[in-house]
């Protein structure tokens, strides 16, 4: 979500104000969760162990496994419209299968993408412009739908035909998140909980607390609220946030904990939620200003005991958890990795490269990959944030690159970034991004 940027910034056309800042890496600007394992979606890497475990496979000199006829590729992700435009600014693409994209582009709101080529299988809808699709389960897509009367609604698209399977209206101020067994999300008036299955049929519906605006999240597969005092304008209020539980099956509420205002959620370790606690929750409206972060806090699900963990000095960042690591990004490139379990500070690296997107980490290399808004990409060391190698930017990323948030994602071990208009994949091991647009890549006409 916008969660990350503490100080105002003027409203694009068919932004919304979001009114609980929660999460990190999870939550996406106006649109919603990616579902991929360590790539997108921080809820989904329970980490069993601490950041050594990425260790296992680091420098392997294994071939790269790669898509069956892949090679390296580049699409633009634009088609001209009607009408006024949705302006998300939140690219990016959920993998499927090891085969296939479903990317938000400009113009449309998802299209089907061949990983191995990037050739445009097919498109669907023409708003939101720049949206990532939610996720992609059991033969499901999962988007979002926005009006020309600003009503907001939740869709599911089959994956062959693009067919739409069934359309729900939801909140235009959360997001929506996939959990086991289904997605959750908001009702239309903030007031409840509502949790889907596959067909569309409501599963279960659980009330908001009074006064509160709830964040729904997921966290190592299950439903969760970040709920934040309200006022009567339904803006979000001082005061601390709320934790609160629900049972899959029948949306059984439980409050687990209260957590400090301006807390992040980051995913969850061995099943245990993990927060990023602020060293300052008061607002700050000075462009430029980083939030420090001084601790982290994870949560019993069960019971809602806290355990604190203490950070040595206070940290600036943009938070992603990956594999028992949390590694915090800064504006100006520089990277903190701070093991999940103790807190203790792993290394820092001045990278040079701004306007970084979230890392993807790579077990097989033992490294983490990052793109930024011009499509340059990054591959640090996952032990010692040693960078072994960098790529030039793209000649020509698109006109919405100075503000579109880069994004990076693995399909096997092929990168796949976007930056700008421009969806574009190298290989870990020979990367390089000078290569033209395929034919096969451009969209139908």
């Amino acid at each position: 979500s916008a969660a990350h940027t503490p100080q105002p910034t003027a409203p694009k056309r068919g932004a919304r104000r979001r009114l609980v800042v929660t999460t990190t890496g999870v939550a996406v600007a106006l649109t919603g969760l990616i579902i991929a394992a360590a790539v997108f979606a921080p809820d989904m890497t329970d980490s069993s162990g601490d950041a050594s475990a990425t260790a296992d496979a680091a420098h392997s000199q294994q071939p790269a496994s790669l898509p069956k006829g892949w090679q390296p590729w580049r699409t633009d992700l634009r088609v001209e419209t009607d009408g006024p435009p949705l302006v998300y600014d939140e690219p990016g693409c959920a993998p499927e299968d090891g085969r296939t994209l479903y990317c938000g582009g400009n113009g449309f709101t998802v299209a089907r993408v061949d990983a191995a080529t990037g050739h445009v299988q097919w498109r669907w809808g023409t708003r939101p412009q720049l949206a990532r699709p939610i996720g992609v389960r059991d033969g499901i897509v999962y988007t979002y739908r926005d009006s020309e009367q600003g009503g907001r609604s939740l869709v599911a698209l089959d994956v062959v035909t693009r067919k739409q399977r069934w359309e729900r209206s939801i909140s235009g101020s959360a997001d929506v998140h996939m959990f086991r067994g289904g997605v959750l999300t908001l009702s239309p008036d903030d007031r409840e909980l509502v949790a889907y299955g596959p067909s569309g049929a409501r599963r279960w519906q659980s009330p908001a607390p009074e006064g509160r605006f709830c964040e729904p999240t997921v966290l190592s597969g299950a439903p969760y609220a970040m709920c934040a005092p309200a006022d009567p304008s339904g803006l979000a209020a001082e005061g601390p946030y709320d934790l609160l539980a629900f049972d899959p099956s029948d949306g059984r509420q439980r409050h687990l904990t209260t957590l400090p205002r301006k807390t992040l959620t980051v995913g969850a370790v061995q099943g245990k939620p993990l927060f990023v606690i602020p060293q300052t929750a008061k607002d700050v409206y000075d462009s430029g200003y980083e939030r420090p972060y001084k601790g982290l806090v994870r949560v019993d699900p069960r019971t809602g005991e806290i355990t604190r963990i203490p950070l040595k000095r206070p940290v600036l960042g943009k938070p992603t958890l990956l594999h028992g690591a949390v590694y915090f990004v800064r504006p100006n490139g520089t990277v903190t990795a701070v093991a999940a379990d103790s807190g203790r500070e792993l290394w820092q690296r001045v990278t040079e490269t701004e306007s970084l997107s979230e890392p993807v980490l790579s077990r097989r290399y033992g490294q983490l990959y990052f793109a930024n808004r011009f499509g340059r990409l990054l591959a640090l060391d996952v032990d010692d944030g040693k960078e072994a190698w960098r790529t030039a930017a793209l000649n020509d990323p698109g006109n919405s690159a100075e503000d579109a948030e880069p994004r990076v994602v693995l399909v096997k071990d092929a990168i796949v970034a976007t930056a700008g208009d421009t969806a574009f994949s190298v290989r870990p091991d020979r990367p390089s991004v000078h290569t033209s647009v395929h034919p096969s890549a451009r969209p139908p006409s």
